[in-house]
């Protein structure tokens, strides 16, 4: 899935730790023209000024984006430069409960994400895609690309 991430914030230089449940929390983006900008990761039920047209959930599926769950929203396809994700780990001996593995990302490496917009207000999912023999059976769609 992804339950968070480290990024480098460019306006302090700063390396910012972001969880999911964190309501409101924010993350960066780059849409298609290179353009940097930091915008609201997903919603919560317990979000304030709570958009109830858009989706409320972090991640979009790859194999839902078609749908009009998504398109009736007019999605863009965004980057999300992370440094590093984090996945919550599973429960059981091997993986301890409440404990987060970090994964470290490659500076050309970047989450691909979906930029709903409604009104003044923009909400990023990150997408992913089906995965086995991994943490858990999804994971996010990792993006190679020069920026």
């Amino acid at each position: 899935m992804c339950s968070g991430g480290t990024y480098l914030d460019i306006t302090t230089n700063k390396l910012i730790k972001v969880f999911f449940p964190i309501p409101n929390v924010l993350i960066p983006t780059i849409d298609q023209f290179g353009n940097y900008e930091v915008c609201q990761w997903g919603q919560r039920e317990t979000d304030k000024n709570l958009v109830s047209e858009l989706p409320i959930t972090g991640w979009a599926r790859t194999e839902s984006l078609e749908k009009p769950y998504w398109t009736k929203h007019n999605p863009k396809e965004i980057l999300i430069p992370f440094k590093s994700f984090f996945e919550k780990d599973k429960n059981d001996p091997i993986f301890p409960k409440n404990k987060a593995t970090e994964f470290k990302l490659d500076d050309n490496l970047f989450l691909k994400g979906l930029l709903l917009e409604h009104e003044a207000k923009k909400i990023v999912y990150v997408v992913t895609k089906e995965i086995q023999d991994w943490i858990h059976n999804r994971h996010p769609v990792i993006v190679k690309k020069s920026v």
